[in-house]
């Protein structure tokens, strides 16, 4: 078999520890880190993303990370598109890419291809909707039974989904090629960062505090007077951005209280504060299943746990890249 070139994947649950590794362990390596969380994109959520800070940015070259508009949205399409090129242009720069990142959406796209677009028929779309789920799941079983496979049976969004596209498109999900993937073209190794809840509960509330010493506060005052000035405080969801972890609970604390951020008393910060821990950790529970459960993961993929396997994780990453 011809040599591949490498690409080292970081990924797991939020705070789990995935970028504080790579800055402390990997420094000195010729890498350009890779972005693949959905929030690091955009240019106005440097901290209400936990996005590296500049000190940080300075120690390899990052790519994709802070560069969409908040207004604006980003698909899987996008980013693999992007991340494929990155990935190809750090190793034509003798540099080795490492993916990291926590949307694992994201990070399967790239590497198993997404379905070419298809335009569900609204007719289709209400007979799935209308369907009891174990009704929907016993014909998505009939229809296309790879697919069911990999869906479970009260994951009703995938599994309608991937119904209505059997149903659109008159042959099973499973047998229409996917675009864009790059399994085959890499080496690829995949650490998926992983600890016990209550490290993890501990860690977000640390990585919180440390957000809202890192200037939170103002940056969402001034992201909340971009959409006021666009006359979309009622439509804000609207904005992709601000549907994350971080910052929804500022414009849904307004919603509730009509008060700015910039004018939350202490006890009111205190609440939002609260939230965010809340708000992630049922994010960090739901990233925990999906990657227990994740389909198509690279051969060479290993669970690890930062609070007592560091060695053996640095063993890992540096062998897999010399």
């Amino acid at each position: 078999m011809p040599h591949r070139p490498k690409l080292l994947i970081f990924t797991g649950a939020t705070a789990a520890g995935k970028s504080a590794f790579i800055y402390r362990e990997l420094t000195g390596l010729p890498l350009t880190i890779i972005n693949a969380d959905s929030r690091q994109v955009y240019s106005a959520l440097r901290v209400s993303s936990a996005g590296p800070s500049d000190q940080e940015m300075q120690l390899f070259p990052h790519r994709l990370y802070h560069f969409m508009p908040e207004n604006e949205s980003f698909s899987a399409g996008a980013f693999i598109q992007r991340a494929a090129e990155e990935i190809a242009a750090a190793h034509e720069q003798g540099r080795l890419p490492v993916l990291c990142g926590g949307t694992y959406f994201y990070i399967h796209a790239l590497l198993s291809g997404l379905l070419p677009p298809l335009k569900i028929p609204e007719q289709v779309a209400a007979r799935v909707a209308a369907m009891p789920a174990d009704e929907a799941y016993a014909l998505l079983r009939e229809i296309d039974p790879a697919a069911a496979e990999k869906i479970h049976a009260h994951n009703l969004v995938r599994l309608r989904r991937a119904l209505a596209v059997c149903l659109t498109a008159g042959r099973p999900m499973s047998s229409i090629p996917r675009e864009g993937a790059i399994r085959d073209k890499y080496d690829i190794l995949m650490l998926i960062f992983d600890t016990a809840r209550e490290q993890l509960l501990e860690r977000v509330r640390q990585r919180v505090q440390g957000m809202f010493r890192a200037g939170l506060v103002a940056e969402v005052t001034r992201v909340f007077a971009a959409v006021k000035a666009a006359d979309r405080l009622s439509q804000w969801r609207s904005w992709p951005a601000l549907t994350g972890i971080g910052i929804r609970e500022f414009f849904e604390s307004y919603e509730v209280m009509a008060v700015e951020p910039d004018a939350l008393d202490a006890l009111q910060l205190e609440t939002v504060s609260e939230a965010i821990v809340r708000n992630t950790m049922a994010l960090v529970k739901r990233q925990r299943t999906w990657f227990r459960n994740a389909p198509d993961k690279p051969g060479h993929t290993k669970t690890v746990d930062p609070a007592y396997e560091n060695e053996r994780i640095a063993a890992l990453a540096k062998d897999f890249l010399h």
